[in-house]
């Protein structure tokens, strides 16, 4: 366009003309991506997170594919009657526009792969790598002390497990997906978490010296944005678990 046949007016109602007629439907779904409710445990009096392991997956997923999300808190100490129906009283649990409440992280994480396909947080790590972390974590949290010896042994072959993968697979990252979270690191790195700050506090526990892939493991996730917008801190986790042991 040359400079002296230039008419601002013009411009203007040409652009207007073009934003009226430009397709819609990226606004719509970006519309309805923000209309999605995470449910987890955490404070609605003081707007703070709670501890729970699961919803931390979710929102690890959530953070990590970017798609956009407000978070309801949930006192378990008060729990709302829809909560029982939907859930059976559990969370997370998540809320659409337009579409019945999904429970169950499992769940969860695999809707969200399925229609945010990118980025991929799919996962080539064998299933059996951490799936017994958390109960065996409970064992030694929770169980007699007459049974400490067998469940820390149970406790350490789970790790040994997850310790031997992240050294085998440590060229590719420090983490499972690499240098990335994939679907491994956000069902796994929270109950990690748990099991190294609360064994620690409440048993004296700590994570055997020879376990160094781990160490280096969440030492890298603790500093990826996914994870600093959804940790809820020590103090937190602790909180949430003295309540168990009191009544243990």
């Amino acid at each position: 366009m040359l400079l002296s046949n230039f008419s601002p007016q013009r411009y203007l109602c040409r652009e207007a003309l073009r934003q009226t007629l430009r397709p819609r439907s990226r606004l719509v779904a970006v519309t309805a991506m923000a209309s999605t409710v995470v449910y987890v445990k955490g404070d609605p009096v003081a707007n703070k997170l709670g501890d729970c392991p699961f919803c931390h997956r979710v929102l690890l997923t959530y953070e990590r594919k970017k798609v956009p999300y407000t978070m309801e808190f949930i006192d378990f100490a008060n729990k709302p009657a829809w909560l029982q129906e939907a859930s059976g009283g559990k969370v997370p649990v998540i809320k659409e526009d337009g579409k019945p409440y999904m429970p169950d992280s499992d769940v969860i994480v695999v809707h969200l792969e399925n229609e945010y396909p990118e980025p991929s947080m799919k996962s080539s790590v064998p299933p059996e790598i951490g799936a017994k972390l958390f109960p065996a974590f409970r064992g030694v949290l929770m169980g007699p002390p007459e049974e400490q010896a067998e469940k820390q042994a149970l406790l350490v072959s789970e790790l040994k497990a997850i310790n031997d993968y992240l050294e085998a697979h440590q060229a590719e990252g420090p983490l499972f997906g690499g240098q990335q979270i994939n679907a491994t690191d956000a069902a796994v790195s929270p109950k990690l978490y748990h099991t190294i700050v609360a064994l620690k506090h409440f048993k004296g526990w700590e994570l055997p010296e020879e376990f160094v892939a781990i160490r280096r493991y969440m030492q890298a996730i603790k500093q990826l944005p996914e994870w600093q917008k959804t940790d809820y801190e020590e103090a937190t986790l602790i909180k949430g678990w003295e309540k168990h042991m009191t009544h243990h």
